[in-house]
């Protein structure tokens, strides 16, 4: 009787394991991720206390030949801005997977976060100098041309 339990468990495991790396690994559409990053951003861009602007929506080739896929930047012009949209992201599923000691500057602070469910990532630049504030740059992976 106990070893049926056991084993019972065992399976058990073994199927919701199966089931949460098979879920895990499913890539969305380009059009599927285009729509949830745009409208991550505009969660980003609709919070008033961020003051998000200059809002720049396209498709870039900057992946390997033959691939392509969709940002989002936006820009404020307050540096501050930069913990609300940590929050914000965080809200919406991401994790900060790099910090600025992973990628110093000596004019720049950055961080980028990853939503592991759809894997978009944003990347938040804090700029100092003449022209400070934060640029959001928001991202799919790369995909196949069609």
């Amino acid at each position: 009787m106990r070893a049926r339990r056991h084993a019972l468990f065992a399976v058990l495991f073994c199927v919701a394991a199966i089931t949460a790396c098979t879920a895990a690994s499913e890539l969305p559409t380009l059009e599927a991720a285009t729509k949830q990053l745009d409208a991550d951003a505009g969660e980003l861009i609709r919070a008033s206390e961020l003051h998000l602007s200059a809002v720049r929506r396209a498709d870039d080739d900057t992946c390997v030949p033959g691939q392509l896929r969709h940002f989002v930047q936006a820009e404020s012009d307050r540096a501050g801005a930069t913990d609300g949209l940590l929050e914000r992201l965080r809200a919406l599923g991401y994790d900060k997977v790099v910090d600025d000691l992973d990628l110093r500057d000596h004019d720049q602070d950055v961080a980028v976060l990853r939503n592991p469910r759809t894997r978009l990532e944003f990347e938040l630049t804090v700029l100092s100098g003449e022209r400070s504030g934060v640029r959001v740059v928001g991202k799919t992976t790369c995909y196949a041309a069609e």
